[in-house]
């Protein structure tokens, strides 16, 4: 053997040996792993305006995603609303509920979170807002059916069934409402809430301040802070925080957090009252003497 030649069972080539079966794989995965699975994302879902068909099936549909996506490990829902119809903000108290199942779900109120709004948002895991949003409204506006009257040439097999009722039935309809609605506040807020039922059935609007300390909602923050709060929830340390209406709605917009801008609000059109609405239960705020 030369003199120069390494024993086949030297401490340096078995030390070789080692560093390109097993170091440098698990190097190589270190440095690619961050790049091939993706990076822990909070979710952003906006309700602005009335909740109807379609602004409900955009929350529901943003929701599901969430759902689905397994790099999504939190989400918040920033609160531009009124409220609107009992049945469409039900739905989403219910699917926000079914989110809480698998994901934090973190309420930030922006403005206002009213009537139907705040329905929805009772039903997140923690809710925000700031100091002077607008809160509460927890009622139910409803338009009365026509009286009941007689057709010579209309035949019914009921009295009712072109009707659908009597109006004192339709009243009691809502107050029946009225009160599942309170009944979900005290389901999402549970022992947060300090305040009687018969206070909130008042439907008074209140300030972010006000709402804190009747515990309906767990403090007040800033949306960047709700954010934070969300990937606390989900145990994220590091974490991406994205627009979800672009990536359900529309895959070629940008949608990175503060590089997607959503429309404007219009305040304006945002407390704007009702009109042409069909008869009906909603759960919605309308500004004092309008």
């Amino acid at each position: 053997m030369a003199e120069n030649e390494t024993p086949s069972g030297s401490p340096l080539r078995l030390l070789a040996s080692l560093f390109l079966l097993i170091l440098l794989p698990l190097a190589a995965g270190l440095f690619l792993a961050p790049r091939a699975l993706p990076k822990p994302q909070v979710g952003i879902i906006r309700l602005s305006y009335d909740i109807f068909s379609l602004t409900a099936n955009e929350i529901t549909q943003q929701l599901a995603y969430a759902r689905q996506d397994p790099a999504i490990k939190a989400v918040v829902l920033i609160i531009n609303s009124p409220g609107g119809s009992a049945a469409f903000s039900e739905e989403l108290f219910l699917d926000v509920l079914h989110t809480r199942e698998t994901l934090p779900v973190v309420a930030n109120i922006d403005i206002v979170a009213a009537s139907g709004a705040y329905y929805m948002a009772a039903a997140a895991d923690e809710i925000y807002a700031k100091p002077t949003s607008s809160i509460g409204s927890i009622g139910v506006i409803a338009f009365l059916p026509g009286p009941v009257f007689i057709e010579d040439d209309l035949v019914t097999s009921g009295p009712y069934k072109a009707f659908g009722g009597t109006q004192d039935g339709f009243v009691r309809q809502v107050e029946m409402a009225k009160f599942t609605f309170l009944s979900a506040i005290e389901q999402g807020r549970g022992d947060k809430l300090n305040v009687d039922s018969s206070v909130l059935s008042r439907a008074e609007i209140y300030t972010g301040v006000q709402a804190e300390a009747m515990g309906l909602i767990d403090g007040l923050l800033s949306t960047e802070e709700a954010i934070q709060r969300a990937a606390q929830l989900a145990g994220l340390r590091h974490h991406e925080t994205v627009e979800l209406y672009p990536l359900v709605f529309d895959s070629a917009n940008s949608v990175a957090y503060g590089r997607y801008q959503p429309p404007p609000l219009d305040l304006q059109r945002l407390w704007a009252p009702p009109v042409g609405l069909p008869t009906g239960l909603y759960y919605r705020h309308i500004e004092p003497g309008q």
